[in-house]
């Protein structure tokens, strides 16, 4: 039987929005506007690509616009059964489901494949301008906020964390204002005064997403092929970017800051990975939905100087 036909994208995409406006953002990280120079124009028919470290800089002249996806699909991240935790681990604080049917992550750019929510986790700076690991046209945000999906055919994160489809990253820039708190955030900072000891975890509501949503259910978003910010920095992650902040208070950023990195109360001050530029002549290799490599011979994808 023949395989379904992929949908034709660049390593760099964007899905647009009819409802985005321009924002006016006030700050920017000069160090980290490095440029991902990459052949954006051309187009690949088979889309799946590898040897792609995160983060990187998104920049919409070197993207190319897709707006023939299905609508990216968010199933159960709201729901109000069951029950949340939120752990300290040294490194961030990380959300985690249980006693609930887990929510999934369907549609978009990662066409017939489900992907089964395993984990929310946060980033952030010991200032309110450099928090973010991806750069957004030259400008940087106070925190970014990454919620891990694993495919759902692999029947765990573990199976999955190898594979080049094995994963799908959502990401949501925040930014610190001097405005009033957030309120649907508001949940998400107060479980996190409880776990500033490290290897600490408290209960969290199940709706604790909702501060999310009104994004999520917004068209537009930038999606390419790259890695884990983490260790084992597994190159399996289908990357989806939200590029308007969500606003919370200076407050709320700061809360996060108070989490302990070891016994001896010494705080988690950053867990940013800097932006990953390309090596010298490197080449994509392209993945059809079976998970079969192929090398384009005739599009070599590289990085132009």
């Amino acid at each position: 039987m023949d395989q379904p036909t992929a949908a034709c994208v660049t390593g760099l995409t964007r899905n647009s929005c009819l409802c985005a406006e321009d924002v006016d953002v006030r700050f920017a990280q000069e160090d980290q506007r490095k440029k991902y120079n990459v052949d954006a124009n051309i187009i690949v028919e088979k889309w799946r690509l590898h040897k792609v470290q995160s983060p990187i800089e998104l920049k919409h002249e070197e993207s190319n616009e897709c707006d023939h996806f299905e609508p990216l699909e968010f199933h159960g991240h709201w729901d109000v059964a069951g029950s949340g935790n939120l752990f300290n681990n040294g490194f961030t604080a990380t959300l985690t489901f249980y006693d609930r049917e887990l929510p999934v992550l369907k549609g978009g750019p990662l066409l017939n494949d489900n992907f089964v929510f395993e984990q929310l986790h946060f980033h952030w700076s010991d200032d309110d301008h450099s928090g973010c690991e991806h750069i957004f046209e030259g400008r940087a945000y106070s925190m970014e906020a990454h919620a891990v999906h694993y495919n759902q055919k692999y029947n765990s994160f573990k199976e999955a964390v190898d594979k080049h489809d094995g994963l799908a990253v959502v990401a949501f820039f925040l930014q610190a204002t001097d405005d009033s708190k957030n309120e649907l955030f508001e949940k998400m900072c107060e479980a996190t005064k409880k776990i500033d000891k490290v290897n600490s975890k408290t209960q969290i509501p199940p709706d604790c997403l909702l501060w999310f949503k009104e994004q999520a259910n917004c068209k537009g978003y930038y999606t390419y092929q790259g890695s884990l910010t983490t260790a084992p920095f597994c190159e399996s992650v289908t990357w989806i970017i939200y590029p308007t902040p969500i606003a919370i208070s200076r407050e709320q950023v700061s809360t996060f800051r108070n989490l302990k990195s070891t016994p001896c109360e010494k705080t988690i001050v950053k867990n940013v990975r800097p932006i990953q530029i390309p090596e010298k002549n490197w080449i994509f290799i392209m993945y059809d939905r079976t998970g079969e490599a192929e090398i384009d011979r005739n599009v070599e994808l590289r990085k132009k100087f």
